[in-house]
């Protein structure tokens, strides 16, 4: 069976059609990824995405893709002596990924020490994605610091990868024949990046941050791009803002207690990142996530991205979207109202 291409994208850099990546070779992955997530000037503080890629069943282009390209159209205008400390941004519209996403960068100020960046987004001259980035320069001067701890969890060597776990799924014989595809296309598609989930109930917390429910709420992977990337640092936290939009939205679904196919709509509507240190995308980190409140559709998740020696790097947050299907609201209905007729005859 042919193999997808690496990842499922639109290329808009040569209008040809992207190469096809041998199931076992990872050494040009770092490569790939680093393209993935580049953008091509055209004008004056005016970008172009060279790629875009569509998730299996979802509704536009890989959020996580949008908010690394917007970021590094920034990059491109405030030269290498600036690293990015935060972003905070704003999803309008699906990407489309049958034609191109334009970045327009507006500097809003350049100082000696911060230097800010509003980006906006645009297709068919409507804007699909908004962020505003703030960057720094290395501050070499004697200073206080404090962070939270990195949670004891399993090492990712002793996990299993996505690919082995969907490889055991697949191995059940009651799935059904839509499901058994589905899990069949996601195993076919080259990804990126070596993702490894942990257990909920193998995380050690000593600075809990989750009071209620910690299970359900809970939830934290290790990733590493599949291939080494170079040492640009501007590079590497673009691949960190790509890798941060995965599995995120997901956490406070998963905390609801009903399953992934009880949701007919996901979708990011914002995503906050803060970069506190340098660190490298093609090593091992954990991203510890977990969800405090989901309700009117919504959710909200906050996540803490550490190196694998225990640096905390980064700190998201985002809100998106959790409708649930009509079959699942119907339940819903009909529980409450179940509840209802039992409350009335006590």
């Amino acid at each position: 069976m042919p193999r997808s291409t690496f990842p499922s994208v639109i290329s808009f850099s040569n209008q040809r059609e992207p190469v096809t990546t041998p199931p076992d070779e990872f050494a040009n992955y770092g490569e790939h990824l680093a393209n993935a997530v580049d953008v091509q000037e055209i004008d004056v503080n005016l970008y172009m995405s060279k790629e875009l890629w569509l998730p299996l069943g979802a509704r536009g282009a890989f959020g996580g893709q949008i908010v690394a390209q917007a970021l590094r159209a920034a990059f491109h205008t405030v030269g290498k002596t600036f690293q990015v400390h935060s972003l905070h941004s704003y999803f309008i519209l699906p990407g489309d990924v049958s034609m191109p996403v334009l970045y327009e960068v507006i500097p809003l100020r350049d100082g000696r020490s911060f230097a800010t960046r509003f980006v906006r987004a645009k297709q068919r001259g409507k804007a699909i994605f908004v962020c505003s980035c703030s960057f720094t320069k290395d501050y070499d001067v004697p200073t206080v610091e404090h962070q939270s701890t990195m949670p004891k969890v399993p090492a990712p060597e002793n996990l299993k990868s996505a690919e082995e776990l969907m490889e055991q799924e697949l191995a059940n014989n009651n799935l059904s024949a839509k499901y058994r595809d589905y899990l069949q296309k996601r195993l076919d598609e080259d990804r990126p990046v070596d993702y490894r989930e942990v257990d909920p109930k193998d995380i050690d917390d000593n600075d809990r941050w989750v009071s209620d429910n910690q299970n359900l709420s809970r939830s934290a992977r290790w990733c590493v791009t599949r291939g080494k990337l170079s040492d640009d640092p501007q590079l590497h936290a673009c691949v960190i803002a790509y890798i941060s939009d995965s599995g995120f939205l997901l956490t406070a679904a998963r905390a609801t207690g009903i399953g992934r196919r009880g949701f007919g709509m996901m979708a990011s509507l914002d995503h906050s990142i803060y970069f506190h240190k340098n660190m490298r995308a093609d090593e091992w980190f954990l991203y510890d996530m977990h969800s405090p409140r989901s309700g009117d559709g919504r959710g909200v998740s906050f996540g803490r991205i550490y190196t694998k020696d225990g640096v905390l790097a980064a700190t998201t947050s985002q809100e998106g979207l959790i409708r649930l299907t009509k079959t699942e609201q119907e339940k819903l209905r009909n529980k409450a109202n179940q509840d209802n007729i039992g409350d009335s005859k006590l």
